[in-house]
């Protein structure tokens, strides 16, 4: 008999985000299983459908009550799971949930919860980081198992030795892509970054590296591909426009589509994640620049550190530290660094779909 499970999570497609394309990791996982799988989320855009099918999945789409930072809460989201929930095999959590509270009165062993990231607000929303902070706690408490990205960035925040031993890594997948081909001997380095534009990403420290660069005579360009017209970070969008207008070696691309993703990793010789707060946990943008055969420049911040640490496939600096990022993307320029394939490679070794696969399947075997 097919098993039926239920995820429950604040964003999910079209949204774009590093937990939304994790969840569609585990969705391709769990069709492998033979599950029936419905998505219980939050109607982001009215332009949306309440409820449909996509794929063999169903997904219902609850209307939000209130904003809250930048999220929602939303009343029918509760009021939706209190009525279904108990129709399921399983039922599958991803935290951040606006909603965990009362959700997490309902955990029970066949709850499965995935930790993502804890969000980091600015002053005016430091109530809502508390808020994450107690209901994740008591979420992980209360759950048989818990399922992290980087045991790193988990540990760092809950060191608690009741939720060491129930906590299970189950990093993201990455798939063989195109390989970049060595550039030898190029005057011109090529600098990339991808992902949202704002605050937590602190791409301040990569215009200023890009001065510090110029400073020492090294010919560079920067890429930089991210939504420009994102109103949630409209004022941060705008300061860096403004502070990067100067800057010849710094391009905005704008939002870069999935299909065109490979073309941009391939344009590069470095890739840099500048990231700064407990909003980024992982970064997954890692393993798409590295499975290209792109060396990566990423923050010494937890989580995000984890997948340079294990693959070698580039160079950690101290977070906020401008001129230690410049020493390191000229490092990766200077440096006999691994052939691209080798960097293609070793990733796959790490983070590969078989790898994925196998680890989700076990969860089940435990709950």
């Amino acid at each position: 008999m097919q098993k039926k499970i239920l995820i429950v999570t604040d964003f999910y497609n079209p949204h774009t985000s590093g937990v939304v394309t994790y969840i569609n990791q585990v969705i391709y996982a769990l069709k492998k299983l033979n599950f029936s799988i419905t998505i219980l989320t939050s109607l982001h855009s009215k332009s949306l459908k309440k409820e449909e099918i996509v794929e063999g999945i169903k997904i219902i789409r609850c209307k939000p009550t209130l904003k809250i930072s930048r999220g929602y809460y939303s009343i029918n989201l509760v009021l939706n799971y209190f009525k279904i929930y108990r129709s399921y095999d399983y039922v599958n959590i991803h935290f951040p949930l606006t909603e965990v509270f009362p959700i997490l009165f309902t955990f029970n062993k066949k709850t499965i919860f995935n930790y993502h990231c804890l969000p980091s607000s600015s002053v005016a929303y430091k109530f809502i980081d508390l808020y994450f902070y107690i209901f994740g706690l008591i979420s992980s408490l209360m759950s048989k198992k818990i399922i992290v990205l980087s045991k790193d960035y988990f540990l760092n925040i809950f060191a608690h030795k009741l939720l060491k031993d129930k906590v299970c890594e189950i990093p993201p997948y990455i798939v063989q892509n195109k390989i970049h081909k060595n550039k030898k001997n190029k005057s011109i380095i090529t600098i990339g970054y991808l992902g949202r534009i704002c605050q937590e990403k602190g791409l301040e420290n990569l215009l200023e590296a890009s001065k510090i660069l110029q400073t020492n005579n090294v010919d560079h360009k920067i890429q930089i591909g991210g939504e420009l017209n994102d109103k949630r970070f409209k004022k941060y969008i705008s300061n860096i426009l403004h502070k990067s207008k100067n800057n010849k070696n710094i391009v905005f691309l704008n939002k870069i589509q999935e299909n065109e993703k490979i073309n941009f990793f391939n344009q590069l010789d470095v890739f840099v994640l500048p990231s700064i707060n407990s909003f980024e946990a992982f970064g997954i943008v890692q393993l798409e620049a590295m499975s290209c055969g792109i060396p990566v420049v990423a923050s010494n911040i937890k989580g995000v550190r984890s997948i340079v640490k294990k693959t070698k496939n580039g160079f950690l600096f101290e977070k906020n530290n401008s001129k230690e990022l410049a020493n390191k993307i000229i490092k990766i320029r200077n440096f006999h660094f691994k052939k691209s394939e080798d960097i293609a490679s070793d990733t796959l070794k790490n983070y590969g779909i078989e790898i994925f696969l196998k680890r989700i399947s076990r969860i089940f075997e435990f709950v």
